[in-house]
């Protein structure tokens, strides 16, 4: 076994002629901070394997890792949907190396009992994003307490830094976007009982691609054409303050836009789910409760009236990000584990 790194996607990473204006992925850091490769459902080769694995990309791409396993002496996953089909392959196979995956759903009974079967044997580490997921992994799966870290979930300040945007005009709006565990209902009826507009980046606002506005208050606007990373990053240096509309639930979705919103200097306001609790105790964010359009609308009219508080906590929030969640530092981490075992 050579000392090969390898990062493992379910699908292959684009490749571009020109370098794209666009954030930095954290698995391509890891893969560049390791000199590691990329094994994914497109890398691989072996007929009987695709034929195994069918139209799933996870099982594909496990296979795939597990096809070079004999060259590589550490692997990285971004999800245990392929870390744990991955690892009963590796150890049947009498595989010396170590295993470190990401782990973002360890509150799901599936992934729940796999962690506690499969162990701990060959993995180097496990990440989470929530404290949550890992006091389950801990707690109730039984993983070594050693084995299972911790780490704020990241976002690239570099690209999403409120100076390479071209400078707000006009008074502003709410901004909200993204599609994991969107609450966008009850931030419509919000929308309906406070006097200014709102705009919503909608991936996911609506299931149908034909959908209509009916219902929608005419203060809510819905873009559904789907943009590139430079305009969402013009789009949340037009806003007055960002909203992150969630469904109460213990892992961390709405992460991503929470920690882009910070990153632009933006005042937030963000639900209180479980899956959130690490983050949305700061005092630069407004943390309102899930499915309440009646406090989520007084907190919008409280920030929409006061600019100057919106500025002061977009500072805050971006100083946070800078010190805690930049992506540089994630991808660090775990490639100093990764170079230490």
């Amino acid at each position: 076994m050579t000392h090969r790194n390898l990062v493992v996607l379910r699908t292959p990473v684009p490749v571009r002629d020109v370098a794209v204006d666009e954030p930095r992925a954290d698995f391509e850091l890891i893969r560049q901070m390791v000199g590691g490769e990329y094994a994914s459902s497109g890398t691989l080769e072996l007929d009987w394997a695709k034929r195994l694995a069918g139209k799933n990309h996870a099982t594909a791409a496990a296979l795939a890792a597990w096809s070079v396993r004999k060259e590589t002496a550490n692997l990285f996953t971004t999800g245990e949907e392929i870390a744990f089909r991955l690892l009963p392959m590796l150890r049947a196979s009498g595989w010396k190396g170590r295993l470190f995956s990401v782990i973002h759903a360890s509150h799901s009974p599936k992934w729940q009992m796999a962690a506690r079967v499969l162990g701990t044997k060959n993995v180097g580490a496990y990440y989470t994003v929530a404290r949550l997921q890992r006091d389950i992994l801990v707690n109730k799966a039984g993983l070594a307490p050693e084995k299972v870290h911790f780490l704020y979930d990241s976002v690239d300040a570099d690209f999403f830094d409120p100076a390479k945007a071209a400078p707000a005009t006009g008074e502003g709006y709410a901004f909200a976007c993204g599609l994991e565990n969107r609450d966008y209902a009850t931030l419509a009826a919000a929308a309906s009982g406070v006097r200014l507009p709102v705009r919503v980046q909608a991936s996911g606002y609506f299931p149908q691609e034909a959908a209509t506005d009916q219902g929608v208050p005419e203060n809510l606007e819905i873009n559904r054409t789907r943009i590139s990373y430079d305009e969402l990053r013009a789009r949340y240096a037009g806003a007055r303050f960002i909203v992150v509309p969630l469904h109460a639930v213990p892992y961390a979705a709405g992460v991503n836009g929470l920690l882009e919103g910070m990153a632009m200097g933006k005042a937030v306001i963000v639900t209180g789910s479980p899956g959130l609790a690490d983050y949305t105790g700061l005092d630069s964010l407004i943390t309102v409760p899930a499915a309440d359009p009646a406090r989520l609308a007084a907190a919008m009219d409280t920030l929409w009236r006061d600019p100057q508080a919106c500025a002061q906590m977009g500072r805050a929030n971006r100083d946070w990000v800078l010190r805690h969640a930049a992506v540089e530092q994630y991808a660090a981490t775990i490639a100093g584990h990764m170079r230490a075992s």
